[in-house]
């Protein structure tokens, strides 16, 4: 069971183009409201006539989101239960985070659709920023079609949803200057910014009489780089995987169709606090065991041999399809007993990570520092189903 209580703020402006939509589009719609508004009501504003004159006449739909949630408490009931308590996301500093346009379309397997990093090679071509930048150069070969459009191409019925900002930090509406490609390309990498915030996060008893905080006052001051998501449609089958399959889950039988993630993230700051974390504060503390504190922890990709073309931007990527025939464990008259379940499967990871502080209890003295580089997951698969 998952219990929430929440209070928000929440922005949603939703363009829609001048042609009539296909029944898949309003389904795309509904999956965007979902997977960005959550439990979150939205206040849907109409456009103003300077607002439809950018609209192109392509199908599609563009969501402009600005929002700011808080949870007073999330729980996770089995037998006991595990809490996470004061959330917030909004923006660094307070107030919404803002400057996010998801952009949802379902191809017929022909168009180029805004995909990844072609917002970049996008901006270059109209001058914003400068095509020899590594970076950028990279992106104009990966995403340049060749025929004036930025993206890739997908498969007929695939829905995509792709994330990025609405105005990438720059001022669009006065044009390039020459001369600025390098604070543009800082304003694009610093265009979507959040802040999530919990009080504490623990486990706690079936009575709810004893409670033990897992972590306190953590806190992540983040950067967007883009979120694409997905869905591509081979149809309602399922496959078996076999027992050679990398990155897929051996031995089962996977659906067909699935949901692809590709995220590009940058963590610009990372604190946790695990201390004072005894509640019974009759004992001692100096018998009482201290928590791990850290301190200004960065996720990026800023060095090491794979930097080509990510912007700095840590890496996430995933596909997610449901399961079937899953091995659970064997009945005692000798029959196999399978459950279906949900695979979360060719995760690869890509990042450096920065630990520049790390102690123990409520000293405030570093133990050191650690830093990772080139630090890779490849060739990763979950199953999960019930016990």
């Amino acid at each position: 069971m998952l219990c929430l209580k929440t209070d928000n703020k929440n922005d949603m402006t939703i363009h829609r183009t001048p042609h009539l939509l296909r029944s898949a589009s309003s389904l795309g719609l509904a999956a965007s409201l979902f997977l960005f508004s959550m439990p979150l009501l939205a206040e849907l504003k109409p456009l103003d006539a300077a607002s439809m004159s950018q609209i192109t006449g392509r199908a599609g739909l563009t969501i402009d989101i600005e929002s700011e949630v808080t949870i007073a408490e999330m729980e996770y009931v089995d037998a006991g239960s595990m809490y996470w308590r004061d959330m917030r996301v909004g923006g660094i500093g307070g107030g919404r985070t803002d400057n996010i346009r998801a952009r949802v379309d379902i191809t017929d397997g022909a168009e180029t659709l805004l995909t990844g990093f072609a917002d970049a090679a996008w901006l270059a071509s109209l001058g914003y920023l400068d095509a020899s930048e590594t970076d950028v150069a990279w992106a104009i070969a990966e995403y340049d079609d060749g025929n004036g459009s930025f993206g890739k191409q997908h498969g007929d019925g695939d829905l995509l949803i792709h994330v990025s900002s609405i105005d990438y930090g720059l001022d669009i509406l006065t044009g390039p200057v020459a001369g600025q490609e390098a604070a543009n390309l800082n304003a694009f990498k610093h265009a979507v910014d959040i802040h999530f915030e919990t009080g504490s996060l623990g486990i706690q008893s079936s009575d709810n009489l004893v409670e033990t905080d897992l972590s306190r006052n953590f806190s992540i001051e983040a950067y967007l780089g883009y979120l694409d998501i997905l869905i591509v449609n081979r149809g309602n089958g399922f496959s078996p995987t076999g027992n050679d399959a990398d990155g897929q889950p051996e031995n089962v039988r996977m659906q067909d169709s699935y949901m692809g993630i590709d995220l590009k993230f940058r963590v610009d700051d990372l604190d946790i606090d695990g201390t004072n974390i005894a509640h019974n504060t009759f004992i001692p503390r100096d018998v009482t065991t201290p928590g791990l504190t850290l301190r200004d922890m960065r996720i990026h990709n800023e060095r090491g041999g794979d930097t080509l073309g990510s912007f700095g931007f840590a890496s996430f990527e995933t596909k997610l399809a449901a399961v079937t025939d899953v091995y659970h464990y064997m009945e005692s008259r000798g029959n196999v007993e399978t459950v279906d379940g949900h695979a979360i499967y060719d995760i690869n990871v890509k990042m450096d990570w920065d630990l520049p502080h790390i102690s123990f209890g409520d000293t405030g003295q570093s133990i050191g520092e650690v830093y990772f580089t080139d630090f890779h997951i490849k060739d990763t698969s979950l199953v999960i189903s019930a016990n």
